[in-house]
C-alpha cells in the first residue's frame, strides 16, 4: 500500500505497537547529523537524544504531538505544597544488566545531568527553569522533587531527561557510556556498537517492560548530505531517512516504492539580533565608516520584520514545507497565541520606518547562518539578504558549518544570525527561556525587558494551568511587540521510507525505530 501524508500526526499505527508483537529483522535508518556521544547525558542536543532514547527511557514520554504520557513514571502531581512534586515510578523495570530500576536512579540522573565530567555542555539548559532544591527519595518507587518556587513545567522538562543507573554511573567517566561498556539503560533496545561519525547499532531488548521492540536490530547511519540520503533510500541501502530535502519530497511522494510522512516540527527558525551594543561588529555605513548600531532602534527592527516575506521563504525556499510564524510554536502547541499575528510584508511601511529612524539611505550588514544544520539554511540566508536589500540594507551573507558556529554565537561574534530552537517541552517557554530570558547564553542579542521578565517568571511559577497560560500569553505579546528576534517559520520535518513500512512522524523531529513497522 502506498502511503503519503503531509502535516499529519500519524500514519497507520501510532507509537504504541502492541506488546508481544513479533520482531521484524533489521531496520537501517539514514540520519543527517551524527551524535557527539553515546553518553545520554553528555550533551543536550537533539542528534544525541534521538539516538540514545532507544537505550535509555525517560520518566515521561511524549506522543507525536508532544502530549505527555507515562514512561518510567506512572504518575506525577504537585502535592499540597506547589513547590513539591510527587513522582510514582513503574515497578518491575530493570536495566539491561539486570539491575533493578528505582528512585535512587532518578535522583542520581538528575544530579549527573548537570555535571558530566568533560562534557562540552550539559542538560542545564533543558533544566534551566527547574531550580531544584533537593530530590527526596521516599521509597524505592516514590520520590519528591522540591523546587525553589512553584514550577508547573517540571513534568515536561523531565520528559527530556534520560535515566541512567546510579550503580553504573556513579563516578564513571563518559567514555564508558560512549564505548558501550557502561551503556545499560531500561529502553527497548540495547547498545551493540558505535562507530563515531559512521553508525550506531542496537539490538532488541526482549525483556522490555513496555511495548515489544518492532525490530531485532536497528542500524543508524549518519549521512550528512541530503541528496546522498535520498540516493541511499532509492538504492535500498537504508530503509528510512529523516529530513528529506524539500526539493525531493514531491518526487518521492510520486514514487510507488517510497512512503513519505511529514509532521509540523516544534523547531522555530528565527533571526537573532544584537540589540544592545552601541556599535555592532558587522554593521557600517555604506561607505564603510562606523555608525551606531541601528538594531537598537525599534523602528529598524520593525522595518526588518515586515521586509522579510515569510510566504516567500515558506513557498519558494522551503517548497511549502514550513509554517510561517511570528512567535514560538505552531498553532495547537502550548503557548501559541492568536494575539501575535504574522505581519504582512510591507516595503512601503518598512522604508518609512527606516527613514524615521534616520536610516533612509540604509547601511551595510553582514549576516551569519549555518549551511548544514537546518533545512535549507544557506538558501534562507540568501533570500533574507535579498529582502533586506529592498529597504536599503546591503547584506553580505556568511555561512558556515555548525561545528563551532554556536561557540562563536555565545561569544557574541555575530550581529544578525539564523538560529533554530526546538520546543523540547512541547510548549513555548522552552524556546522563550533560552532565547529571551535575561542572562541566557542563548539570548544572542542580550535583549532585556523588565515587563517581559516579570510576566514570564510569573508564568513559570504558577501551577494553576489557566493562570499559567494567561501569563505566558501576556509575556509573548510584550516580547514580540519589541521585536527582539525575527521568527520566520516552524520547520516541517519529512521522513522517507521504503514501500511496505508505515510510520508515525513526530513533531520533536526524532526518528524512533518503533515508529516504523511492516505493513
Amino acid at each position: 500500500m502506498k502511503t503519503t501524508t503531509r502535516l499529519l500526526g500519524a500514519i497507520a499505527l501510532g507509537a504504541g505497537l502492541g506488546a508481544g508483537m513479533a520482531s521484524a529483522q533489521t531496520l537501517t535508518i539514514g540520519l543527517p547529523t551524527a551524535p557527539t556521544s553515546m553518553d545520554p547525558l553528555f550533551q543536550q542536543i537533539g542528534s544525541n537524544h534521538e539516538i540514545t532514547i532507544h537505550v535509555y527511557d525517560t520518566l515521561i514520554f511524549m506522543d507525536e504531538l508532544m502530549n505527555p504520557f507515562p514512561g518510567l513514571a506512572l504518575s506525577w502531581e504537585p502535592t499540597d505544597n506547589p513547590e513539591i512534586w510527587e513522582i510514582r515510578l513503574r515497578p518491575g523495570v530493570s536495566f539491561h544488566n539486570g539491575a533493578p530500576f528505582g528512585a535512587e536512579d532518578v535522583a542520581f540522573s538528575m544530579r549527573r545531568a548537570l555535571d558530566v565530567p568533560g562534557a562540552p555542555s550539559t542538560y542545564s539548559r533543558a533544566l534551566a527553569n527547574v531550580d531544584v532544591e533537593k530530590t527526596e527519595v521516599v521509597d524505592d518507587l516514590t520520590l519528591r522533587v522540591h523546587t525553589k518556587g512553584p514550577f508547573p513545567l517540571l513534568p515536561r522538562m523531565l520528559s527530556n531527561l534520560p535515566i541512567v543507573s546510579r550503580e553504573i554511573g556513579e563516578g564513571a567517566a563518559p567514555s564508558g557510556f560512549n564505548d558501550g561498556s557502561l551503556a545499560f539503560g531500561t529502553g527497548p533496545y540495547k547498545f551493540d556498537r558505535y562507530i563515531a561519525g559512521d553508525r550506531a547499532i542496537f539490538v532488541a531488548n526482549p525483556d522490555y517492560w513496555g511495548d515489544a521492540p518492532v525490530w531485532e536490530r536497528v542500524v543508524m547511519r549518519f549521512i550528512e548530505s541530503g541528496p546522498t540520503r535520498v540516493a541511499a533510500l532509492l538504492a535500498g541501502d537504508v530503509d528510512v531517512i529523516r529530513e528529506v530535502p524539500t526539493i525531493d519530497v514531491s518526487g518521492l511522494e510520486a514514487n510507488p516504492n517510497v512512503n513519505v510522512g511529514c509532521a509540523p516540527s516544534n523547531r522555530l527558525i528565527h533571526w537573532a539580533m544584537d540589540v544592545t551594543r552601541e556599535f555592532a561588529d558587522h554593521i557600517t555605513a555604506k561607505d564603510g565608516s562606523a555608525i551606531p548600531n541601528p538594531l537598537r532602534d525599534l523602528r529598524v527592527r520593525q522595518a526588518i520584520n515586515i521586509a522579510i516575506d515569510r510566504d516567500i521563504i515558506v513557498n519558494s525556499v522551503m517548497n511549502g514545507l514550513a509554517i510561517p510564524t511570528n512567535q514560538f510554536v505552531p498553532e495547537g502547541f502550548g503557548g501559541w497565541t492568536p494575539k501575535v499575528e504574522i505581519p504582512e510584508a510591507d516595503l512601503v511601511t518598512a522604508r518609512r520606518l527606516m527613514d524615521e529612524a534616520g536610516y533612509g539611505d540604509g547601511f551595510r550588514m553582514t549576516i551569519h547562518a549555518t549551511n548544514d544544520r537546518y533545512v535549507n539554511d544557506a538558501q534562507q540566508a540568501q533570500a533574507v539578504a535579498q529582502m533586506l536589500a529592498r529597504i536599503g540594507i546591503e547584506v553580505e551573507v556568511v555561512t558556515a558549518p555548525v561545528a563551532g558556529f554556536f561557540d562563536r554565537a555565545r561569544s557574541r561574534d555575530f550581529t544578525f544570525m539564523m538560529v533554530g530552537f526546538g520546543a523540547t517541552s512541547g510548549e513555548a517557554s522552552s524556546i522563550m527561556n533560552p532565547v529571551l530570558a535575561s542572562g541566557s547564553i542563548n539570548n544572542y542579542g542580550d535583549w532585556e525587558s523588565e515587563e517581559f521578565n516579570r510576566l514570564f517568571r510569573a508564568a513559570l511559577t504558577t501551577v494553576d494551568p489557566t493562570e499559567h497560560a494567561r501569563l505566558l500569553e501576556e509575556s509573548i505579546v510584550v516580547a514580540m511587540a519589541d521585536v527582539p528576534i525575527v521568527p520566520t517559520h516552524n520547520q516541517v520535518v519529512c521522513w522517507g521510507a521504503r514501500q511496505g513500512l508505515s510510520m508515525t512522524p513526530y513533531s520533536d523531529e526524532y526518528t524512533r525505530a518503533n515508529a516504523f513497522r511492516p505493513e
